[in-house]
């Protein structure tokens, strides 16, 4: 009786902590700052997983350099002694990697249904976000107000909402985030969710329903890595009985496809451009269209220049921003120099990389679903900042742990 009232504790909180850490900023421009409730609920969370950390701590010391986690950690202290400070986004990072990845390294030897609890919080946070876009949808169509949508800037590069127009005469021109300041953070949830759902112990007719509640709200909100997730969902299951490196090679492309899109922006030749934060600088033309440099190529230009001209070891992501126009990098890789420095940025992609190739090279327990969210993930870290993102670690951890805790 003891463990079910502290499973329903951990459902329960767990829950509320992952609504909450996309969703503050939206909560505080609307209602009420939670970044207090925020603190409390996480920190309660280490103290109860403080035997778990202590000893994943104790394995990676017995392990030290032999372990890439061990490097990591030790690459981020010696930015901080060469800083001459401790900065709070590498410690942010460090606490959520190092206390989600103790919760799956452990989970076997767990009382409690660590696996099914983690499971169902990204599941009931993930109905929760939908039904936000649902709302959203009902407040587009029938209120003035703008609290669970935003209207969509001038000039905004949304090709999708202008094809779903064409074809059917309804206009999407409205991005519906939910309860979320922007729509891809409702998005980065609600795939969370159809690609962990064959791990819940659902019967069929829920994972279908589920199924098409997700879908349709990924629809809703028009985020571009919706159309990448399902991509690569739908090359997985059409191409399921192709050989493995043929798979590979078209997810590959998609990928790559995708990352140029979202790097160039194209418009037909004599567009008029409204907005510039979206059309930089012009690139390049083809055939009838122009090509631009997106928000996201500059960012990365300007990550460049700032490391060239900047002494990150003072300045770091605060500096970055404020040489930015008060923008964030949009880029894991970029971020974790500025927290951490290079090192640490480079350790970390290798061991992206690593879960990448292990889940598909070594792990003979792949599921589809949640291999395209693996990749998907993965690839939007290249213009996410995914640091102190908690559904990111989850499922790239998760990633890391698959074949270890689906025996479960």
């Amino acid at each position: 009786m003891a463990i079910k009232i502290i499973d329903y504790f951990y459902l329960f909180f767990g829950t509320l902590l992952l609504f909450l850490f996309p969703s503050s900023e939206w909560l505080e421009n609307h209602f009420i700052n939670v970044k207090p409730a925020i603190y409390i609920i996480f920190i309660s969370f280490i103290f109860l997983n403080i035997f778990n950390l202590f000893k994943y701590l104790n394995f990676l010391l017995k392990e030290n350099l032999k372990n890439l986690d061990f490097l990591i950690i030790i690459s981020i202290f010696i930015f901080f002694i060469d800083q001459g400070k401790i900065n709070f986004y590498a410690i942010s990072f460090l606490t959520l990697y190092f206390f989600i990845d103790s919760l799956y390294k452990y989970t076997i030897e767990s009382k409690f249904n660590t696996l099914g609890l983690i499971i169902n919080c990204i599941l009931i946070s993930g109905i929760v976000a939908a039904s936000g876009v649902y709302v959203g949808l009902i407040e587009s169509v029938f209120f003035e107000t703008s609290i669970f949508h935003a209207y969509q800037p001038p000039g905004y590069p949304n090709p999708t909402s202008e094809i779903i127009k064409k074809i059917t005469g309804f206009n999407l021109s409205n991005r519906i985030s939910g309860f979320q300041t922007s729509a891809n953070y409702s998005a980065y949830v609600i795939i969370a969710c159809l690609g962990v759902l064959s791990l819940a112990k659902y019967n069929k007719s829920t994972i279908i329903f589920l199924k098409i509640f997700f879908f349709f709200a990924l629809f809703l909100t028009q985020a571009k890595i919706g159309f990448l997730y399902v991509a690569i969902l739908l090359s997985l299951k059409i191409f399921a009985n192709f050989h493995q490196n043929l798979k590979i090679a078209l997810i590959s492309f998609i990928c790559f496809g995708y990352l140029f899109l979202t790097h160039l922006t194209i418009v037909e030749v004599g567009t008029e451009i409204i907005n510039t934060n979206y059309y930089r600088e012009f690139a390049f033309n083809l055939f009838n269209f122009d090509f631009y440099i997106s928000l996201f190529s500059w960012l990365k230009l300007t990550s460049l220049d700032y490391l060239m001209s900047s002494d990150i070891s003072s300045d770091g992501l605060n500096g970055f921003i404020g040489y930015a126009n008060n923008t964030d990098p949009h880029s894991l890789f970029f971020s974790c120099i500025f927290i951490g420095g290079l090192a640490f940025a480079i350790l970390l992609s290798i061991k992206l990389g690593l879960i990448l190739f292990n889940y598909f090279f070594k792990n003979s327990k792949r599921e589809i679903y949640f291999s395209a969210l693996l990749c998907s993930f993965i690839v939007e870290s290249i213009i996410w900042d995914t640091y102190d993102a908690p559904i990111f670690w989850l499922i790239i951890l998760l990633g890391s742990n698959y074949q270890l805790i689906s025996k479960k």
